[in-house]
């Protein structure tokens, strides 16, 4: 006679049949008790499991919504409707499920790690970072808090904060490898080559054959241009695993890295006959016959790693670069829109390639376009607002420029770039430098002064139009009382103006003496 399980018990065995990837068994013990538990959210819960676990999120969905029908405020059942929602690519449409997880459960540290990530897909930065200073003010330590407020640091070009996320979440969790990439992926990006080679040795030195952890070593020495280095490592792999394809094709990119492209098609077609469906072996191999100008050969090897693996952004990135080199355009804005579909919101780099290639064509609109797009999903990435003024001052949208300029000095301040704008030929009139100086004194003025300034305008602008506006609108009425009328107009016009003269004194003298103390501490 089977066992009987209780609802506990059912479901810890459940979980546990999930956790190890043994979705059918799970289903199967699921069935022969769902008619047992059907006023318990759990059982529904554990069904959506195993088919989101399986990738089938629609399948999942109908199972939340019935849980939440159990009960409508539970927090997995939430969680899991808006993981499920953004699976199938429909993140906005999840949010709501989210948004209503966080009002049942504002302090939940899973919900708001959760909302970083939303609002940072949602370009919401500021939305994305309050959650995260609500999380530290809780005292929350969940590695993924801190990996994805990495995140959003990271897209707002915050570098400094975006490093001591990645590191609190690697402290909290040091098995945590997706955020040990990262924070790889940002000292590359930040040219501290060294800081990311240390990384993976630390690692290594606790777990000494770890081939993930060796492969990517290699190709931190590789993005040091520390070739010979990253050759011993490759080599290394080779000889402890002579049967992966791995070593060989990391042996292949540091032979790319010398431009020595015999051998680096010799080590990826080594890596080939190892393993024949290996799709990264058929990029590299790709890479080297494009480099060295066989042009057929490069398009046969791109297309089979595209065979093997159709959904990979980076092999796609090559190909389309390899496009625009054999000039094949319409192709390769194909590839490049699939790439973009692909990766949204983390496409800057497509973008870029696109504004380039419209650019490079005299195509200043397209290319504006998508240096625009790129900007509002890196707002903070410098590089991208030279380019955008440039377009704009090309075709004497000066208004537009100086709007843009105003917007990057509130971030970033008075910089370099700045500096180089201020010399350009299109913005050499009085009025415009004029305007450009204004930027430039705005920029240096504490936001206690940027404050007191806003406040003094608005003020001075309700006085004036209380002044105007309040005799205006009662002169139907006073005219009615004919010389009385007029008296009682005039009189609510002096009274007016030199209230509007005695507030506006004290003003102007409060202003004065926040001008001259903001000025004596520069």
């Amino acid at each position: 006679m089977e066992e009987w399980n209780d609802s506990p018990d059912l479901i810890d065995k459940v979980q546990e049949l999930v956790d190890l990837g043994l979705f059918d068994e799970a289903l199967e013990m699921l069935n022969q008790y769902s008619d047992m538990f059907t006023d318990e959210w759990e059982i529904p819960f554990l069904y959506s499991r195993i088919y989101s676990e399986q990738n089938e999120p629609e399948k999942a969905i109908p199972y939340l919504h019935h849980g939440l029908k159990i009960d409508k405020t539970n927090v997995d059942c939430l969680l899991g409707l808006f993981y499920a929602y953004s699976m199938m690519n429909q993140t906005r449409k999840g949010g709501r499920y989210l948004l209503r997880a966080e009002k049942y459960h504002p302090d939940n540290d899973i919900v708001l790690a959760t909302l970083i990530w939303y609002h940072t897909e949602m370009n919401n930065f500021t939305d994305a970072i309050k959650c995260f200073e609500k999380s530290r003010s809780l005292g929350v330590m969940n590695p993924e808090t801190f990996r994805n407020a990495g995140i959003a640091f990271e897209r707002l070009g915050d570098h400094s904060n975006a490093e001591k996320c990645f590191i609190a979440a690697l402290q909290i969790n040091p098995a945590y490898d997706e955020v040990r990439d990262m924070l790889a992926d940002h000292y590359i990006f930040t040219g501290e080559y060294q800081k990311a080679i240390d990384l993976y040795k630390e690692s290594l030195s606790h777990s000494p054959n770890n081939i993930r952890m060796m492969s990517r070593l290699v190709f931190c020495y590789s993005q040091g241009e520390q070739f010979d280095q990253a050759s011993l490592v490759a080599k290394e792999i080779i000889q402890r695993y002579p049967n992966s394809p791995v070593g060989y094709v990391d042996l292949s990119y540091v032979h790319l890295g010398v431009e020595d492209y015999v051998e680096a098609i010799k080590c990826a077609d080594d890596a080939i006959d190892i393993a024949p469906i290996d799709p990264e072996a058929y990029r590299v191999k790709g890479i080297a016959y494009s480099e060295s100008n066989s042009i057929d050969n490069a398009d046969s090897a791109f297309r089979k790693a595209i065979e093997l693996d159709s959904e990979n952004p980076e092999i796609l990135r090559d190909y389309y670069h390899f496009l625009r080199k054999t000039n094949r355009f319409t192709e390769m804005e194909n590839w490049v829109n699939k790439v973009i579909e692909l990766e949204e919101p983390y496409c800057v780099e497509d973008y870029w390639f696109l504004a380039d290639y419209y650019r490079e064509k005299g195509l200043n609109t397209q290319a504006f376009n998508y240096l625009h797009k790129a900007y509002k999903n890196m707002p903070n990435e410098k590089e991208l607002i030279p380019p955008m003024v440039d377009i704009l001052l090309e075709r004497d949208h000066t208004a537009y420029a100086l709007s843009i300029l105003r917007n990057y000095v509130e971030k970033k301040g008075w910089n370099e770039v700045m500096d180089e704008f201020a010399r350009h030929s299109k913005l050499r009139s009085q009025w415009l430098q004029e305007g450009i100086r204004l930027l430039r004194f705005w920029s240096d003025r504490p936001s206690d002064y940027k404050k007191f300034i806003f406040k003094y305008y608005i003020i001075k602008f309700l006085l004036l139009a209380a002044v105007i506006i309040l005799p205006v609108t009662l002169l139907p009425v006073l005219l009615l009382f004919d010389t009385k009328g007029i008296i009682i107009l005039t009189s609510l016009y002096a009274l007016g103006t030199a209230s509007y003269f005695g507030i506006m004194y004290y003003i102007n003298r409060k202003r004065a003496q926040k001008i001259k103390e903001t000025i004596s501490e520069y």
